[in-house]
């Protein structure tokens, strides 16, 4: 079992205060977005970090979009997101969060992504296609990109920046001198 499973099960068996449980609610929209998500190939970081906003996001016919695959090249202590070698990035990947956003009538898509330091760009290029796909299909939709910290390359962050998207954000896990033992920063090299 990888560590992640071993996490996502141990998560699971844990007793959540009351004012982490989210009571779930069945909603047709729930398993309308699934579907949607499925039949793309698309995942959201909503799933794949075990969110407990999920089912509220789905049910509002929305998502956070987690593109370059589902498995990170970083093992980091306060993530669940799967990390290891990651597959092969899917070529559609942009045109199919274009046509998600499209088919869920998304006036605000958020992107984020695994980290991918097996790429030198850190996959900049595949958020600015993201980008670039989602405005062809859905021009009024504003775009968010929640980019990791690309290893600190300026070049990575102009070709973020040249596609122009409404929002760039990153996450701030935590302050410089806990780094070493939150950000392990165990780089895994790609497939």
């Amino acid at each position: 079992m990888s560590n992640n499973n071993h996490l996502k099960q141990s998560a699971a068996q844990l007793e959540r205060p009351f004012r982490l449980r989210k009571r779930l609610v069945l909603n047709e929209n729930i398993a309308w977005v699934s579907y949607n998500l499925n039949k793309l190939s698309l995942h959201t970081v909503c799933q794949e970090a075990m969110c407990p906003n999920q089912a509220e996001c789905f049910k509002n016919r929305t998502a956070a979009f987690l593109i370059m695959g589902r498995v990170c090249t970083r093992n980091c202590a306060f993530c669940a997101i799967e990390h290891g070698r990651p597959e092969k990035i899917d070529p559609l990947e942009p045109v199919n969060v274009a046509r998600a956003v499209l088919i869920m009538g998304l006036k605000y898509a958020v992107i984020t992504s695994v980290t991918r330091d097996d790429f030198l760009d850190g996959g900049a290029n595949h958020y600015a296609q993201a980008t670039h796909e989602i405005r062809k299909k859905n021009p009024d939709t504003k775009v968010e990109l929640l980019i990791p910290d690309f290893k600190g390359s300026i070049s990575s962050l102009r070709i973020v920046m040249d596609a122009c998207p409404d929002v760039i954000n990153h996450n701030l896990e935590t302050v410089p001198s806990l780094y070493k033992s939150i950000r392990l920063r165990q780089v895994i090299q790609g497939p």
